[in-house]
């Protein structure tokens, strides 16, 4: 039999969990053939895995690509390639890129500026259709985001909906998972969705299990008040039988820290009752997030256009500093990641706060302000030893929680001076350097089944993350000992080591440690 591809004597990890076996790996177009022994079969292109690990692509089922718009900047999605994606699933936290109407494109503005963005669809369909047109060097999924929904049908106005919104809010989350939306994601931290009830997202939980989507969601808080934010989603998932997935979760600030271990024990109860919930979350003990979230929730109420006369007035502006006061925020370890004010870019918030010659709480006010709210800020708010938990956790996946850009140069001048968190550039490859090869805190089959396998099943790709015949040839090759993250907190454009090729749909991305260039992924829709 002849084949494509063969990629020959590797150690092969089938994604399943399963220990790995020497094998080759025949592959006819863009799926998998054979997994065994090829022999003396041809192939066009002959890979000697010899000494090398082979993995199913990772699937990055928390990206954010398409809201911050690198999707459009950089296709090829390269920083993402070179840590062994193949597989981007984006629209989360609630905000998407479709459906789209009335001025919900606006709830975009957090994460990226609107100024030469231009979209020439509505619905997921016509979205999926445009992205497909445009080429892709990853194959790329979503989620529709609530947080578009409820922008759709209340505009401006934050509050619960009355029923006769809420029947439209269920019809436009049916008709984006019709459309080929993987589900419904919600951003319950963010403006729009505060106000969302639990029986208002109980009533298009429904119709997204109805439909057999899964439910995204950001927790409502990650803090002290994690334990109603978690009771509140696995709620949601008991009283309808809709597929959960959390969101990069995770217990931030010091005071909150100890309760994590009581917040698995609470999930693993919930599962072994019944209730189909997973979370995913990062390789890192920071978080990167928009400043603006570390402000009291009351203020934040309405949106940027409601915040920013809050700041200026003295009464509301105190209050919101005497809520700052109250959370012990450590401002010496919160950097500035990316400003419209470069001079701050790079330093803590204390040290901003000392050249202003005022309090750190009053500069982060001020910071917001000549900003325009759009600040990105990463810090020490994670405990090591709770991401470590949480990455060893049985319920748990991998993702990035960041977005591709490109080839380093190019990406650091697109920055104009920004940073960005390493996350974007060495997740997947510090999993494996910092939590496999050095702490041995996972078994190398269940580090890959986390990134692969288990997402993939998660929410319904059901012919990816396996090493099998018959499924899509996203294939990885990488030398277990070097693969590792370069990308750091003050150098975050820097690719990953170690990756020595890297096959999407048959088609060679990576090719002996260089990018290729090829276009080779595929937009994925959901199953009806």
């Amino acid at each position: 039999m002849a084949y494509d591809i063969i990629i020959k004597s590797g150690l092969v990890f089938d994604g399943k969990g399963n220990p790995p076996i020497s094998a080759d790996i025949g592959i006819k177009g863009d799926e998998i053939a054979t997994v065994g022994n090829v022999g003396g079969a041809e192939a066009a292109t002959r890979i000697d895995a010899s000494e090398c690990y082979v993995a199913p692509g990772f699937i990055d089922i928390t990206n954010h690509s398409d809201t911050h718009l690198t999707l459009f900047k950089f296709p090829l999605a390269e920083s993402m390639v070179m840590q062994g994606v193949t597989t981007m699933i984006g629209g989360n936290c609630g905000t998407s890129l479709a459906p789209l109407g009335g001025n919900a494109i606006l709830a975009l503005r957090k994460w990226a500026d609107l100024s030469e963005f231009n979209a020439n669809w509505n619905t997921v369909a016509e979205y999926l259709a445009e992205i497909g047109n445009m080429g892709l060097g990853v194959n790329y999924g979503m989620f529709a985001g609530y947080g578009m929904i409820r922008r759709i049908i209340l505009k401006d106005e934050t509050r619960a909906m009355a029923d006769n919104e809420l029947a439209q809010a269920r019809f436009l989350a049916e008709q984006s998972m019709r459309d080929g939306a993987f589900g419904l994601s919600l951003g319950l931290a963010y403006g729009h969705e505060r106000l969302a009830t639990t029986e208002e997202i109980i009533t298009v939980a429904i119709a997204v299990a109805e439909t057999g989507g899964i439910l995204k969601i950001h927790l409502r808080s990650e803090n002290l008040r994690i334990f109603p934010a978690i009771n509140e989603v696995v709620r949601i998932a008991r009283e309808t039988g809709v597929r959960v997935q959390i969101s990069h979760l995770k217990v931030i600030g010091r005071k909150a820290w100890p309760s994590f271990g009581e917040v698995l024990d609470f999930l693993h109860t919930a599962r072994e009752s019944g209730v189909d919930i997973n979370f995913d979350t990062t390789a890192y003990s920071t978080t990167g997030s928009p400043l603006y979230l570390l402000l009291p929730d009351w203020s934040r109420e309405g949106g940027f256009a409601k915040l920013f006369p809050r700041l200026r007035d003295p009464g509301a502006r105190r209050s919101i500093r005497d809520a700052l006061a109250g959370r012990t925020l450590h401002y010496e370890s919160i950097v500035v990641l990316s400003a419209k004010t470069k001079e701050i870019v790079g330093k803590t918030i204390a040290d901003i706060a000392e050249s202003m010659g005022v309090s750190p709480d009053e500069a982060l006010l001020d910071i917001l302000l000549a900003n325009d709210g759009r600040v990105t800020i990463v810090g020490q708010t994670v405990s090591p030893d709770n991401t470590r938990a949480a990455i060893r956790d049985g319920a748990s996946f991998i993702a990035s929680d960041g977005f591709g850009y490109g080839i380093p140069s190019e990406a650091e001048k697109e920055g104009a001076g920004n940073l960005i968190h390493p996350r974007s550039f060495g997740n997947f490859a510090r999993l494996w350097h910092t939590f496999v090869e050095t702490e041995h805190a996972l078994a190398p089959e269940e580090a890959i089944r986390k990134c692969t396998s288990g997402p993939a099943e998660k929410i319904g790709l059901a012919d990816r993350g396996i090493i099998a015949p018959g499924f899509k040839a996203d294939v990885i090759v990488f030398n277990p000992g070097a693969f590792r993250d370069t990308a750091t907190y003050q150098k975050p454009f820097r690719y990953a080591e170690g990756l020595s090729w890297t096959l999407i749909n048959g088609k060679i991305a990576v090719e002996n440690g260089r990018l290729t260039g090829l276009k080779a992924g595929a937009v994925l829709r959901k199953k009806r």
